[in-house]
């Protein structure tokens, strides 16, 4: 049973530390937005924000699967034995 105990705080912990990070990616990428629509289409600093639009966006999709998968974890109900649970 420990194990189990264990396993659900991981996923807590992961999902809360996903949605801290997701909300910190949120600011990153309103200020990025922000930036490219002030810059002329031929500024040098456009590509690279527009690389760093990318990396954000790429951050923010795998924060959402640690969420998706916290959620999961914790609604996905366990089929096991008694016997097995007592002994653990």
């Amino acid at each position: 049973m420990e194990r189990i105990t264990k396993a659900d705080h991981a996923c807590a912990v992961a999902a809360a530390t996903a949605h801290d990070f997701n909300n910190e990616l949120t600011v990153i990428l309103s200020s990025v937005s922000t930036s490219i629509q002030a810059l002329e289409p031929g500024h040098p600093a456009r590509p690279h924000l527009l690389d760093l639009q990318n990396a954000a966006q790429r951050c923010a999709r795998m924060s959402s699967g640690l969420l998706r998968f916290g959620v999961e974890r914790r609604t996905r109900p366990i089929s096991a034995a008694l016997e097995t649970l007592l002994a653990e």
